[in-house]
């Protein structure tokens, strides 16, 4: 696909997985005051940003390929402390069909799917929220009915961190550019557990030739070829001479996504998967230079 950058490429070394604890982040536009969550489906991670700077990375577990995730711009909309999970219809049809126990309400506790508190985001019919889990050993992953499971001391920061009204972006990319200390330029490419048509394809092989007129230096092809072929989420140098190259300090997303706005493919709705009680108002909504950000899906 991107036999134009192999031709200008210096060699054919294979890309070596190089500090795959180092994590990069998506190319969201995010608001430079308040706090902003940003979760990329594709890497199962949930990130926090503070006045546009990043503060936390909190692993996830999002919805399965047949209750996904919707994507799109949210708010936080309430925070529930020792929630009772109200289970939606469809989920009692679910456990009916696996011969478990029918339940419609499941109080606080143990064993309360929602673990100790349930931060909502976008509108209450949409049943979506950041919560724990009464399964750790599912997160991260994609094991939900729609919602966003965090480990139980994670949710918990979350939810002491953040107030109704913060953003919350809910972005799908699968393939994500970034830029270390030292300006190498690095490509992370993450599995299509979604299988949608990938929008930032088209726009890749033009965003590495733009980067390489900008900065004279060649970029390595093979090595884009190969992380589309591998897809296993470890960070590939595009510029390094040598594959081997460790990333310098930390990954700063490299604004391609953001600057051309590819559509973004609907995602099916989800069904409701919780409904907490005994909300607890933290306070008035956070400024957003007077946004109004609307669902891009229900998750009816």
């Amino acid at each position: 696909m991107l036999k134009r950058l192999s031709v200008l490429a210096l060699g054919w070394w294979l890309a070596v997985p190089v500090q795959a604890a180092v994590m990069p982040a998506p190319d969201v536009a995010v608001n430079p005051i308040g706090r902003h969550l940003v979760l990329n489906l594709p890497q199962a991670r949930l990130f926090l940003y503070q006045d546009g700077k990043l503060a936390r990375i909190f692993p996830v577990a999002v919805g399965k390929m047949l209750t996904q995730t919707p994507t799109g711009s949210f708010d936080i909309t309430g925070i529930y402390r020792a929630p009772s999970w109200h289970v939606p219809k469809s989920i009692q049809e679910e456990m009916r069909r696996n011969g478990k126990e029918v339940q419609t309400v499941v109080p606080p506790g143990p064993n309360n799917p929602l673990g100790p508190v349930f931060v909502r985001f976008g509108e209450n019919s949409l049943g979506l929220g950041f919560h724990g889990t009464n399964a750790p050993g599912s997160v991260p992953g994609f094991r939900s009915h729609g919602c966003v499971r965090l480990r139980n001391n994670d949710a918990l920061e979350l939810a002491g961190t953040v107030s109704r009204g913060d953003a919350v972006t809910v972005a799908y990319q699968t393939i994500i550019l970034s830029e270390d200390e030292a300006g190498q330029l690095w490509l992370t490419v993450y599995r299509n557990h979604y299988r949608q048509s990938d929008p930032s394809l088209p726009y890749l092989a033009d965003t590495l030739l733009a980067w390489q007129r900008q900065h004279q230096q060649a970029l390595f092809g093979q090595r884009v070829d190969n992380a589309l072929r591998q897809r296993d989420g470890k960070p590939v140098c595009l510029s390094c001479k040598s594959a081997k190259t460790d990333i310098n300090g930390s990954l700063s997303a490299l604004p391609w996504l953001s600057k051309m706005n590819p559509p973004v493919p609907p995602a099916p709705a989800a069904p409701a998967a919780s409904q907490p009680q005994n909300e607890r108002q933290p306070g008035p909504p956070s400024a957003r230079a007077g946004q109004r950000v609307r669902p891009a899906a229900k998750a009816g």
